[in-house]
């Protein structure tokens, strides 16, 4: 019975222990936010839809692109449109990172299409790459430059 006993208060033990510890959250995420830019001809047009029907927060504006806060780590941009050359859709998705040339070395080896070098945009400050997917759906990798940029996305 003693036997008995002891292996049902171990396995109670086990079971509570078990239920009350939470798995480690994932410290190393290849993304930390993510950003869905929407290209506008009529800007004017976008900046008032985003503040006025979505009534989303500004917290970035590059003068061609704004970006709004969705929620914690989620955000919804804009960018002045300015010709057929410049994109050839209306949407972009971009996916933030700390190691841009990491990921570029990363996803150069694998099947994405009309994959660009890397590019420096001082004026925002961020580097990025574009690519598509097979079936023409934009994509891009960034890793902002700025330490408030950083903490933000």
């Amino acid at each position: 019975m003693k036997l008995i006993s002891a292996i049902l208060l171990t396995t109670l033990v086990g079971l509570l222990y078990s239920c009350s510890v939470k798995p480690e959250k994932d410290t190393d995420m290849k993304y930390s936010s993510a950003i869905t830019f929407l290209y506008y001809e009529d800007f004017s047009y976008g900046v008032e839809f985003f503040e006025q029907i979505l009534q989303l927060n500004l917290v970035m504006d590059q003068g061609f692109a704004r970006v709004y806060q969705v929620n914690e780590k989620a955000y919804l941009g804009m960018v002045q449109k300015k010709d057929e050359e410049e994109v050839s859709g209306n949407t972009l998705f971009s996916l933030t990172t700390s190691n841009v040339k990491s990921e570029y070395s990363r996803v150069k080896v694998l099947e994405v299409y009309e994959l660009s070098e890397i590019k420096h945009f001082e004026s925002i400050p961020l580097k990025s790459f574009f690519f598509d997917d097979k079936e023409g759906h934009k994509f891009e990798i960034q890793q902002f430059l700025k330490a408030d940029d950083v903490e933000k996305f």
